[in-house]
């Protein structure tokens, strides 16, 4: 649970704590921004709070950076993170923000309460053939109430979704957004490091604007019915493949680095030798009707008490 008070913070009695215990964003002035340095602070709360096998966080907040930093903003970044932590599902169970001003705690509320989750995806995302009442998301929506909107568009790559995260994602002031790409820059052979810094953007802009970014492990591929269903060369199936093993590596190792929580849609779907279950796939990369079915199961398991709306 995330939550926000109004408090005097002032009783509190901060400027006598031991120095370990108060956290300053002008103690990380080595960061890029000043919304790094409250990202940064933010994060080391938890981590300590984590040391300690804490399950509930008390965080005063004083903005003592107010011409640069607005409570809007403070709001986003910190709640965000908030939200990204939780997702992890470690020893924290309860995040409490105490403000002393009425503007920074209807800052804090309005993200608090968002309840909206994006959806933004390629073909996979979208359902194709059939459309979104087919989709992985529709799966996820009926059976878990949430609100999830469908922001999957065939045919895109990674650098697609990113220039319209603003439009579809930031538009709709979402709480998280599920980032499921990469298919198509392994189809259209797509630099992995174009790639790569499409997803980095993504992620800092999520969290910039208030939203918990979850990043999908793409779903596997069968070479074979690849084969069968487009034109073109072994090679050329293989090389797909390749790319893509490549960028479901790197969010993997990305994800954890950054300490993001992942959707793994590619053991779902996955056989005994390595390739997509024939069953499930269609084509050989998007799924079938039932593979949506899998991978919406396998969403909802996975996202078990991870959300925090």
């Amino acid at each position: 649970m995330i939550q926000v008070i109004q408090a005097d913070l002032s009783k509190l009695g901060l400027q006598h704590q031991e120095q370990e215990q108060v956290l300053k964003a002008e103690d990380f002035r080595d960061q890029q921004s000043p919304i790094d340095s409250i990202r940064v602070v933010t994060r080391k709360a938890f981590k300590t709070a984590e040391t300690k096998r804490l399950q509930s966080l008390f965080i005063p907040v004083i903005n003592s950076r107010q011409k640069e930093i607005s409570p809007d903003t403070l709001s986003q970044v910190m709640v965000a993170e908030a939200r990204r932590h939780l997702s992890l599902n470690l020893s924290i169970r309860d995040i409490t923000f105490a403000l002393a001003d009425e503007a920074g705690v209807q800052a804090f509320q309005g993200v608090i309460e968002r309840k909206k989750i994006v959806c933004l995806g390629d073909s996979i995302t979208y359902g194709y053939p059939d459309g979104p009442d087919y989709s992985w998301v529709k799966v996820v929506a009926e059976a878990t109430g949430c609100r999830l909107i469908n922001r999957g568009i065939n045919g895109e790559t990674t650098g697609q979704m990113l220039a319209r995260f603003a439009s579809d994602v930031v538009a709709e002031n979402p709480a998280y957004v599920i980032f499921a790409g990469g298919h198509n820059d392994g189809w259209m052979g797509i630099a992995i490091r174009e790639a790569e810094n499409n997803i980095r953007q993504v992620v800092e802009l999520a969290l910039q604007q208030g939203i918990c970014p979850i990043l999908v492990l793409p779903s596997p591929l069968n070479i074979e019915q690849l084969l069968q269903n487009f034109q073109g060369t072994r090679e050329d199936a293989e090389k797909y493949n390749h790319s893509l093993q490549q960028i479901r590596k790197w969010i993997a190792q990305y994800a954890a680095d950054n300490e993001l929580f992942t959707l793994d849609y590619y053991l779902p779907l996955l056989d005994s030798t390595g390739q997509g279950m024939p069953r499930l796939l269609l084509d050989g990369g998007h799924p079938s009707h039932e593979g949506y079915r899998v991978l919406g199961e396998a969403a909802i398991q996975q996202l078990q008490g991870r959300l925090h709306m």
